[in-house]
């Protein structure tokens, strides 16, 4: 759950063809004194500190059904894409480009739009729809197996992108509603269910009115469609993912009174106290497997670097057979009385399959090169936090009011990182179930901030919006969006 990571898809651009840009939430605190690649290699590698092992039934958090990892990490995705910073080497937020949007807009998911990513849209649909594979099971790929989509970091592993096609099963089917009259748009509007007298855009002699009466039609059919799905996920993000995932006593004082410390004005920014250490949260939440579907359990990495992709035995990325898709009622309470897996709690542990990553997993590594202590997720998360001069985990429990955890609660003496310690206060003050305080607050902080920043969110342009796929009594879940998108498996 993290895209600060110096990825080399450099070819990315935010759909208006700008960039954003990373900052910092609390600009006036010193940076925490780098301790250096001994200290983190203590900390992180397999046998260190942060080694949580394999996941236990009591590492598991019955508040967390498992797939929420992967829809924060899309989350992630949709907001963060550094791919100039540089671990070992001081980087100053402010000069690092971020090439996805400061919105919630799912940019991973649909480009550019159509016009400039055609290659992501089903061209019989006139580009209203996205394109995915002819069995339904994968995405839309080339020849040589390439993902078309947004954003290819979806692909690095295989519950992601399976997330990332039921995103795009969702989109295509309010597609497929909104032009039979079955919903309505998000202001309450019903669509007409064709174009007015659609002619051959081949013939000849067709009027120019005529074509772009057509072209209008299916124009507005894509912009509602797409701002249904926007709006929808991001009730989602608010209303049930931060819910989940924080402390709901800090969620809905943010959502009724607004951030405190993150004011991201007329040009918002990602802060890297969010993107390189309290949004990381999610790192000690994956699982080492996964049960897939009712025949097939994958482990996040094979046991053996070197085995080969086909036949699938693990979750990396790539290529998905119907035997090997998703079923998410695995994942989510999307069947009632269903038994889904969990997650593993919020703790300052991973297991330690993350600890010694395979060189496919670690972005810019080449086969050969990859050092043991850069193989550790955790030894990379503190060293990139060295290298943006992050506060100490002490300092900011101070600037936003919250007790201090002791040396005894962390386990540790002196200014820890801020990763370390906001993972620390999660399993300190609730048990790993949800992040505590201080980690709450930048998350809730952020995400909500940047949606009211947005001139086409839900919460700016029409805060009064509820989502109209909602149930009878107005409740709106993942589970929901999953059965609409017609993504569970029957």
């Amino acid at each position: 759950m993290t895209s600060l990571h110096g990825s080399s898809s450099r070819a990315l651009r935010s759909p208006d063809g700008t960039s954003g840009s990373f900052g910092r939430m609390f600009p006036h605190l010193p940076g925490r004194q780098p301790t250096g690649l001994e200290a983190a290699k203590a900390f992180g590698l397999p046998g260190g500190k942060m080694d949580g092992g394999g996941t236990t039934a009591d590492q598991e958090n019955p508040e967390l059904p498992s797939g929420f990892t992967y829809f924060g990490q899309f989350i992630d995705h949709d907001l963060t894409l550094d791919v100039m910073s540089q671990l070992g080497q001081s980087n100053e937020p402010g000069n690092l480009t971020d090439f996805r949007t400061p919105r919630l807009d799912m940019d991973n998911m649909y480009g550019s739009g159509p016009t400039v990513n055609p290659h992501l849209y089903d061209p019989d649909s006139h580009e209203t729809k996205l394109a995915l594979s002819p069995d339904g099971a994968d995405l839309a790929r080339t020849s040589e197996d390439v993902a078309l989509i947004g954003d290819p970091r979806n692909d690095e592993n295989m519950l992601l992108a399976q997330f990332h096609l039921a995103l795009i099963k969702f989109h295509n089917n309010v597609v497929d509603e909104l032009r039979g009259g079955r919903i309505t748009d998000a202001f309450g509007q019903r669509l007409a269910p064709q174009p007015p007298d659609e002619p051959p855009t081949e013939q000849p002699g067709v009027p120019l009115a005529q074509l772009l009466d057509v072209e209008n039609y299916y124009n507005t059919v894509f912009s509602e469609a797409q701002r249904l799905v926007r709006w929808h996920y991001q009730w989602l993000v608010v209303h049930e993912f931060l819910m989940r995932v924080a402390d709901q006593q800090v969620v809905q004082d943010v959502e009724k009174n607004g951030p405190q410390f993150f004011t991201p004005g007329s040009a918002p920014f990602i802060p890297v106290e969010f993107a390189a250490a309290a949004y990381r949260f999610g790192h000690p939440t994956v699982r080492s497997a996964y049960r897939v579907n009712d025949d097939f359990v994958g482990k996040i990495f094979p046991d053996n670097p070197d085995a080969p992709a086909v036949p699938r035995q693990d979750l990396r990325g790539g290529p998905v057979l119907p035997e090997h898709a998703v079923d998410w009622s695995h994942f989510f309470p999307v069947v009632p009385g269903k038994e889904h897996q969990f997650a593993r709690r919020i703790l300052a542990s991973l297991n330690t399959q993350l600890l010694d990553l395979p060189v496919s997993a670690v972005p810019g590594a080449k086969e050969g090169a990859l050092a043991r202590p850069v193989a550790s997720l955790v030894v990379r998360n503190l060293l990139r936090s060295e290298a943006l001069a992050l506060p100490s985990g002490q300092d900011v429990a101070r600037k936003v009011g919250e007790a201090v955890l002791t040396d005894e609660e962390l386990e540790t003496t002196g200014p820890v990182y801020l990763w370390y310690y906001i993972l620390k206060e999660a399993e300190v003050r609730s048990g790993g179930l949800h992040l505590g305080p201080v980690g709450s607050r930048i998350v809730a902080e952020v995400l909500i901030g940047l949606m009211d920043a947005d001139p086409s969110s839900y919460r700016f342009a029409h805060p009064a919006w509820r989502p109209t796929l909602a149930d009878r009594y107005g409740r709106f879940t993942v589970s929901d969006l999953l059965r609409f998108a017609g993504a569970v498996q029957a």
